[in-house]
């Protein structure tokens, strides 16, 4: 259910990663709809709401949108429920060495 990611330090870099990262992720948001992104809200709050986690936030990518929590921890038996439901709902979840990362493909609609 929980993929492992191999992830690297942006070492000396980690401030232009930063701001670049911010960036992209202010251009890509415009590219989902309104449904997407209260998605991914409801998504970020049921993360809140089932794991202990030291900073939690949601990036917009070109393909997904990844809610991420870094140094996330279950706090009881209710996560197991809400990992079950992202599975129902399509949502992949990945463990990184950071924490966790809640996938949401993105839907283009025709």
């Amino acid at each position: 259910m929980i993929r492992e990611l191999d992830t690297k330090e942006a070492g000396r870099f980690a401030f232009a990663a930063a701001c670049d990262a911010q960036r992209r992720n202010t251009n890509n948001k415009s590219t989902y709809s309104n449904e997407q992104i209260h998605s991914a809200l409801t998504a970020r709050d049921l993360v809140d709401t089932a794991f202990r986690y030291s900073r939690l936030y949601i990036n917009y990518r070109k393909r997904f949108i990844a809610i991420k929590a870094e140094g996330a921890r279950a706090r009881d038996a209710m996560s197991k429920q809400v990992l079950a439901l992202f599975a129902e709902r399509g949502y992949s979840v990945v463990s990184t060495p950071q924490g966790m990362i809640v996938r949401i493909d993105k839907v283009v609609k025709a």
